[in-house]
């Protein structure tokens, strides 16, 4: 009996599949990182007396501390400051959620900007403290956040190919 074999075949190269998470170091978790850091540290200088003058007049609510002098701070904004920091880093080790989490947190100025301005112009007696220069500041974060979590995302599908 006259038997051959068949030559041995190779496996295909591995292709990676779309809905494959991609590694974590890429440029959307090191932005979220870098981001979640930075709103992070200025919900605690917003707490901390050395960087806010006029320390002894934060309330819970209404304030009249300021943070570098010219922000105005209480003691809620600055724990919603870590909180939503705290939050884009717990979420940073997926480049998904860490996109998610940086729009989310930009979304929230975006927020606190167009509502501070209301407050400002129409309310005595706001619920958050906010000046002029807070509002300017809620607006520039939630851009800046918006546009590097959009430019961190181009980079990441250029580099690695897969988001």
């Amino acid at each position: 009996m006259n038997v051959t074999s068949a030559p041995p075949t190779t496996a295909p190269a591995a292709v990676p599949a779309l809905d494959a998470p991609a590694p974590a170091g890429g440029p959307v978790t090191r932005y979220a990182r870098g981001a979640g850091v930075l709103v992070t540290a200025l919900g605690v200088l917003g707490a901390l007396p050395g960087a806010t003058s006029n320390y002894d007049a934060m309330g819970l609510f209404r304030s009249d501390a300021h943070l570098f002098g010219l922000f105005t701070t209480s003691a809620t904004s600055a724990s919603l400051q870590v909180l939503f920091g705290l939050t884009v880093l717990a979420f940073s080790g997926s480049p998904r959620q860490a996109h998610k989490a940086v729009c989310w947190t930009a979304l929230a100025y975006l927020v606190a900007a167009v509502a501070g301005a209301g407050l400002v112009v129409n309310s005595p007696s706001p619920v958050l403290p906010v000046n002029v220069a807070s509002n300017w500041l809620h607006l520039g974060l939630g851009l800046a956040l918006a546009v590097g979590a959009a430019a961190a995302r181009r980079r990441h599908v250029a580099e690695l190919g897969v988001f």
